[in-house]
């Protein structure tokens, strides 16, 4: 008999759940949030302005409150209170997997989200190696050195793309810190090409339906064939190879399960690309939101380039030690990363009933938090909506004062551990840029674009340099 395909099976699963009515007659829900359309419910405000929507659902209802999406009753928690709740559930309360299986043709089976979250936990815990002091000092090298060979191409003055800018810059300082400096120059563009094609097969349908038979999903899944044969064909030269290698990609190689069981390649592949996914287009976004920033608010950028002329003094070269120093830069990023952070909606599946602030949330209800809409809370942040970097200094922390209010990257045992990692990826490259840079913005206004799950600014993002 003819055998009917999985990723068949699973599409056709999804969509016929997708057009089930929902049960809405469990007692105590939260209140409904008014709007929608029959069968997708809420799903095209949730492309087109999610956070316009939370914000109007808080508004309304304030902590919780309900959304109606294809086959599936979404709650919404804001406020910190819910926030630190959402943040604090049990594996067996709530599901990531069940989530995020938007991402298993990305990662693969039984990688990162797909996994059970036992193992979940130590593939992750595979990355604190990876991450140590000593590791981050090398790091800072590689990313001082990007900055110094991507900028040493512009001239003395130009327009450029920043959100190209950004992408660009940030995948060769990942691609370096994960697969090390010679694969970085040998497999750049081809590395970026399907990495490009991974990307353009997450998105909102992907959300509903992952295995839709889509061109952009048809790319997603070639390239991740592809993608599986480049690493594999590199980690069997590095079996053979004597030399020491400070990457990632060797943390991976050298890393062994509880049971003593070495990650196969295609494990490997699908972390690396988890820790892609994590910190390289995030970072490229934020870039590019700094420069607006910076730009519409040039006292904070004179400040920041004093800040460099005090810690760095006559000299050029950048190091470690430096980027540890620069606490407002540091504010500069976290306050770009709450105004705008690049993950605006995380998601969990609820896999027991709960009851919190006086309502009841079924099992199989999609719970959603936002970083966006947390950001701009004025209980959490004083003048939410105004950019200001000095609410993380001595006598403020904000952001330490509500632990579960700055959530860009989660929090809790949930808070991402690539943090420092980006952090220290963007003041290398900010810091090359304020000593040589003076910028001009070039559009009348740069809103958010919402149309892929990382939300960065519409294109084009077009700046002015000058070089000083």
């Amino acid at each position: 008999m003819f055998a009917v395909p999985e990723t068949v099976k699973q599409t056709a699963s999804t969509l016929w759940a997708a057009l089930q009515p929902l049960k809405l007659d469990t007692p105590g829900l939260p209140p409904m949030l008014p709007g929608g359309l029959p069968v997708i419910g809420h799903a095209v405000e949730m492309r087109t302005d999610p956070v316009a929507m939370m914000m109007r659902g808080r508004a309304m209802f304030g902590d919780l409150f309900c959304l109606r999406l294809p086959g599936a009753l979404a709650v919404a928690m804001t406020g910190h209170a819910a926030q630190e709740k959402y943040f604090r559930f049990r594996d067996d309360e709530v599901s990531q997997r069940e989530a995020y299986q938007l991402m298993t043709p990305v990662f693969g089976k039984g990688i990162a989200y797909d996994a059970e979250p036992h193992i979940m936990k130590e593939q992750l815990g595979f990355f604190h190696q990876a991450l140590r002091d000593s590791r981050l000092r090398s790091y800072a090298e590689g990313f001082v050195a990007e900055a110094e060979l991507h900028f040493g191409k512009w001239g003395r003055e130009g327009v450029v793309n920043m959100l190209d800018v950004g992408n660009e810059v940030t995948l060769h300082t990942s691609t370096r810190c994960l697969l090390g400096e010679k694969m970085r120059h040998n497999l750049s563009r081809e590395f970026s090409q399907l990495y490009h094609d991974l990307e353009g097969g997450i998105n909102v349908v992907s959300f509903f339906a992952p295995y839709l038979p889509l061109p952009s999903m048809r790319r997603r899944d070639r390239a991740r064939v592809k993608m599986g044969e480049l690493i594999g064909q590199i980690v069997e030269a590095r079996r053979h190879d004597p030399q020491v290698h400070e990457d990632i990609l060797q943390t991976l190689i050298e890393a062994r399960y509880a049971d003593g069981r070495a990650l196969t390649e295609d494990e490997i592949t699908g972390l690396i690309l988890t820790i892609m996914f994590a910190g390289h287009h995030t970072s490229g976004v934020t870039f590019s939101w700094i420069a607006i920033l910076l730009g519409q608010h040039p006292h904070i950028a004179r400040r920041l380039v004093e800040e460099q002329r005090q810690i760095l003094g006559d000299r050029e070269q950048l190091t470690y030690d430096d980027l540890q120093q620069m606490k407002l830069l540091e504010g500069t990023i976290k306050e770009a990363l709450r105004l705008f952070p690049p993950i605006h909606l995380v998601m969990r599946r609820v896999l027991k009933d709960f009851d919190f602030g006086g309502y009841h949330v079924p099992a199989q209800s999609m719970l959603f938090a936002s970083p966006a809409v947390s950001g701009r809370i004025p209980e959490i942040f004083a003048e939410p909506h105004r950019f200001d970097p000095d609410r993380y200094g001595p006598g403020r922390e904000e952001d330490k004062k509500s632990p579960y209010g700055h959530i860009a990257f989660g929090a809790g045992r949930h808070r991402c551990m690539g943090i420092v990692f980006a952090q220290l990826q963007l003041r290398a490259l900010w810091s090359h840029l304020l000593r040589h840079f003076e910028f001009e913005l070039l559009e009348s206004s740069y809103p958010v674009d919402y149309t892929n799950l990382i939300a960065g600014p519409t294109p084009p993002c077009r700046i002015r340099y000058r070089r000083v």
